[in-house]
């Protein structure tokens, strides 16, 4: 895979310029998150970066409906009522929308054609907290399917403005890519979730592209592990360094890294506490175990007919045969 200089703060949100704003991180956000929520978090950000209050994004087909997304709103109830009054008729700025791909279009609550519209619709919007409306209707996969993106201001917000509009018509083409990579990834993580073990594929620099459900839930104590602050595996993990494979082992984790066509396949093992165990005799299991729960070398000694210096002993080789400098480690290692 092409190499990339990842950003220093992948997850952080553009700032206003004047210029205009900065990129979002959009094309990790879309390699990252499961294609159930990524649509939401796409646009919890845009609501964000654009100072709206809620929002939503829709995908039509011509001759079907296929999916909606919303912040702020009931959509179920919003639904309904758009259907009752006819909303596909009066609904004026997706029309403005349609007329221009991938041009934002908007309307404040002076706008001349939000005045005409009739009243049924003007209850509908204010009904939902609607005075102030954005959008950008984006060809999907070049087919005749489209995204409707609504960026919406609520009473005591401010109108959007022209600079709104450029800011969002120029951001629209990575938003466009975005949702066509995670469309993909979604289809290549397919059978990734018939897996129960952590399994994920990473590109050469560890940055994690997606993973199964195992991984998700596992990766809080495997960044602990890493002292990772992305989802990005340590390159010893990868390149399997000893240290580092002992220190996954510390944490009772096992590795395996395979070329897949499309990154690095990486899979994790949960290592069990007969794992650690079974490596240990039985004298420095019953030691360590004891020492894990939070006894002393001396209470042990005293406990099992020991010398305080015979336990450091076998303490000793417990640790250099778990491949750990700590007692934590060693209860994790022991799976304990």
């Amino acid at each position: 895979m092409p190499s990339r200089t990842p950003p220093s703060d992948p997850d952080a949100l553009p700032t206003r310029s004047a210029g205009g704003i900065e990129p979002l991180s959009l094309l990790r956000l879309a390699r990252t998150t499961g294609s159930e929520r990524f649509q939401h978090e796409l646009l919890r950000r845009l609501l964000g970066e654009f100072r709206a209050d809620h929002g939503a994004i829709n995908t039509w087909h011509p001759r079907s409906f296929v999916s909606s997304v919303g912040i702020g709103y009931d959509l179920a109830a919003m639904s309904e009522q758009w259907n009752r009054i006819n909303g596909a008729e009066l609904d004026f700025i997706t029309f403005a929308m349609r007329a221009q791909p991938e041009q934002a279009a908007f309307a404040n609550d002076d706008d001349p054609r939000w005045k005409k519209t009739p009243p049924a619709w003007r209850e509908f919007l204010s009904s939902h907290g609607i005075v102030h409306q954005m959008g950008v209707a984006i060809p999907f996969e070049g087919s005749e399917t489209f995204v409707h993106l609504y960026l919406n201001r609520g009473p005591g917000s401010p109108p959007h403005t022209e600079s709104d509009a450029r800011a969002l018509t120029a951001l629209t083409p990575q938003i466009r890519e975005s949702l066509l990579v995670n469309r993909l990834y979604a289809h290549a993580r397919q059978g990734l979730d018939e897996e129960s073990r952590p399994l994920a594929l990473t590109d050469a620099q560890g940055w994690v592209l997606f993973a199964n459900r195992a991984f998700c839930a596992a990766w809080p104590a495997l960044a602990t592990l890493a002292g990772a602050t992305s989802p990005r595996l340590p390159q010893a993990w990868l390149s399997g360094q000893r240290a580092a494979l002992r220190q996954l082992e510390a944490g009772g984790w096992s590795i395996e890294v395979a070329k897949d066509e499309s990154g690095l396949r990486v899979a994790l093992s949960r290592r069990t506490a007969r794992d650690g165990i079974a490596a240990l005799t039985p004298r420095q299991a019953e030691i360590a175990r004891l020492y894990c729960m939070g006894h002393s070398g001396k209470d042990i000694g005293l406990r099992l007919g020991l010398s305080p210096a015979t336990v450091r002993v076998h303490l000793r080789n417990a640790y250099s045969r778990a491949g750990v400098g700590s007692r934590a480690a060693l209860r994790a290692w022991l799976g304990l």
